[in-house]
């Protein structure tokens, strides 16, 4: 008989599956680890000087306290891309450069100057989140630094 879901294991028995009741999270701000963390920003075009880690503290099955560190996870949003941007790659360019470089001046504004806001971007194909989409439609998704 096939489950889809694992079953559990007792106690003291080792898993393949490590599962935590949250009891709190939050992140914090730390210099990158090499070879574990993001270190360099596509669109700074340099070193990044510190990036958010995810903390989880919580509790095993077996009532094992656990605090997860959790790297490489960053903020972001999406922005529809209008298709035609895509078959002119020259405007394209410098429409998401503009897109970005107008979102770090104005995140600037609003905190320390010294900090960077915005990490890179890439192109996804997604759906919209609310109402009835039967297609998918291209969006920029914006990576960031709380």
């Amino acid at each position: 008989m096939t489950s889809s879901s694992p079953e559990p294991s007792p106690p003291g028995t080792p898993s393949q599956v490590l599962s935590v009741r949250i009891v709190s999270l939050d992140y914090y701000m730390a210099p990158p680890v090499p070879g574990l963390d993001i270190s360099y920003s596509p669109f700074h075009c340099e070193e990044v000087e510190e990036v958010p880690v995810i903390r989880i503290y919580g509790s095993t099955p077996a009532a094992q306290k656990t605090c997860l560190h959790i790297h490489q996870a960053l903020p972001y949003l999406y922005v529809p891309c209008p298709e035609e941007l895509l078959h002119n790659i020259e405007r394209g360019n410098s429409c998401m450069t503009g897109l970005l470089s107008d979102l770090e001046k104005t995140l600037q504004n609003r905190g320390p100057a010294k900090r960077k806001h915005v990490h890179g971007c890439s192109l996804v194909r997604a759906k919209k989140l609310y109402g009835y989409h039967s297609s998918e439609e291209i969006f920029v998704k914006i990576y960031l630094y709380p």
